[in-house]
């Protein structure tokens, strides 16, 4: 779903816009991605404006027609190319014509992972250019495009982030969309989240909180310009998208504390907290001094002489995501010598 670039002059005064770990899959999870509405789109066409307000600035395009090629959920990359071209002819006037043309390549692969959306990647190699007869028209802006869509639908079950990043080299276009889907209201596109740039060398990040729905969008990669001049622009275009459920944890739990410090798999968005355990080893509980928990550095909770599966729940805001280190202090086994201290880690992601 191609929306098109906005007017001529927003484009003008626009400026640049705006490894996890995965889940276990069920025996049979649901299809994440609407097979119909996923797969590239292959576009181009020329464009012409007189500026000066007389006669038209006339052009004739071909090409971007190249049918959609499906990208399957979780099978292989799938590629595709296309061209485009334009003749242009101010009749106001004589030999104030132009001839452009482009072209682009594409590669795109979406997953997911326990019926849920796991990443969504496009790679887009595009160039356009147009060679006006007299150098530079007095009265005509000229433009041609080309590039290629993934455009997506897909369907969130358990709400969680999704973490899109878009770079762009050379003179490309780039952006990432997506919106809440609702069938009963189809014209209706919002929530939505969009970040785009064009003719800088650029990289950015946006991450969205996605509720559960269903969501419809795209990833581009273009190459297209502007001008009363001739000109030739191209560069190569990368996006990514990742998805990460909400509370999921996203570094592995880490460091010799884990003998006596148990950290949970998930965080507990039901109730506010992360919750850790004591090891169910009496000889090894009876061993720890003192347990000490921080959160994104910040100290929050200690506990002295732990039993055996002594339970430790630390309250962490939703709209954060924790990093949690948990230090473990031994007793000492010679009176008069420091105990040993260990530590165990873990990441989570926010829960809202």
């Amino acid at each position: 779903m191609h929306l098109g670039h906005r007017p001529l002059a927003a484009l003008a005064a626009s400026a640049l816009g705006a490894s996890l770990l995965l889940v276990t899959a069920p025996a049979h999870a649901a299809p994440v991605f609407t097979d119909a509405e996923t797969h590239l789109d292959p576009f181009g066409s020329g464009y012409a404006y007189n500026y000066a307000g007389t006669a038209d600035c006339g052009v004739v395009s071909a090409g971007g027609t190249e049918p959609n090629v499906g990208v399957v959920e979780n099978g292989p990359a799938v590629s595709v190319s296309t061209t485009a071209s334009a003749t242009y002819d101010n009749t106001s006037i004589p030999g104030d014509t132009a001839s452009g043309s482009g072209s682009a390549t594409a590669t795109g692969k979406v997953t997911s992972v326990g019926g849920d959306l796991a990443t969504m990647d496009l790679s887009v190699t595009s160039n356009a250019q147009v060679t006006n007869a007299l150098g530079t028209s007095t009265e005509c802006i000229r433009q041609i495009s080309s590039g290629i869509d993934l455009d997506f639908e897909f369907t969130v079950t358990r709400p969680g982030f999704l973490t899109l990043t878009t770079q762009s080299s050379g003179g490309a276009y780039g952006e990432v969309y997506v919106y809440k889907y609702d069938a009963s209201a189809p014209q209706d596109t919002t929530p939505y989240v969009d970040n785009y740039g064009a003719g800088l060398k650029f990289n950015t990040t946006t991450k969205v909180y996605l509720p559960a729905g269903t969501y419809r969008g795209y990833l581009e990669g273009e190459s297209y310009k502007y001008s009363r001049s001739s000109f030739s622009v191209g560069g190569t275009t990368t996006a990514h998208a990742q998805f990460t459920v909400a509370g999921q944890q996203t570094a592995a739990v880490s460091g010799k504390g884990k003998k006596y410090v148990a950290l949970p798999a998930a965080r507990s968005c039901a109730t506010h907290s992360i919750n850790a355990s004591v090891t169910g080893k009496k000889k090894r509980a009876d061993q720890v001094k003192q347990i000490t928990v921080f959160v994104n550095d910040a100290k929050v909770k200690k506990v002295k002489t732990p039993d055996k599966r002594d339970a430790i729940t630390v309250a962490v805001a939703d709209d954060r995501a924790a990093d949690v280190v948990t230090e473990v202090k031994l007793f000492p086994r010679k009176k008069g010598k420091p105990g040993k201290v260990y530590e165990v880690a873990a990441s989570y992601e926010a829960c809202s």
